[in-house]
């Protein structure tokens, strides 16, 4: 008598093995997915941070005669150098020394004709050549007569 074989472990095997061949190939595009969302989660609240922190320094320049003095009051630890104004930020956007900086926002005064002053704040990753957040602010004072 022969005794007769069956393939049909062979074949539940090799089904398994293209079931967990799939499932893995699924997991690791749902990973990716994942750590792409948590990237792009985390660029827009540091945008957002850094909308906020350059309208609130705009609002100050806006609301005063005298812009340094008025921003050295609310951010002692900020650098002037030539016309250029910096403000330096940790990692969690509080205001910081430059040594402990993450973040910076550079203020640009630009010119005064005639009551007209132009600012050029941009908010900058310590590091990166590239800015987060970019504002042009327009300032008219009124003349005297």
């Amino acid at each position: 008598m022969k005794k007769k074989t069956s393939n049909r472990s062979g074949l539940l095997l090799m089904e398994i093995i293209i079931a967990i061949l799939f499932f893995s190939v699924i997991s690791a595009i749902c990973l990716q997915l994942f750590v792409k969302s948590h990237t792009i989660s985390r660029d827009t609240e540091e945008l957002d941070t850094a909308v906020n922190q350059a309208a609130s320094v705009a609002d100050i320049i806006r609301g005063t005669e005298d812009a340094e003095t008025a921003l050295r009051e609310y951010y002692p630890h900020m650098n002037t150098e030539d016309s250029n104004i910096y403000i330096y930020y940790d990692k969690e956007f509080k205001p910081c020394s430059e040594p402990e900086a993450g973040y910076y926002l550079e203020i640009e005064k630009g010119s005064s004709d005639s009551g007209i002053t132009e600012y050029r704040l941009s908010v900058d990753k310590t590091g990166s050549a590239s800015h987060i957040y970019e504002l042009e602010i327009v300032i008219y004072k009124q003349l005297k007569p």
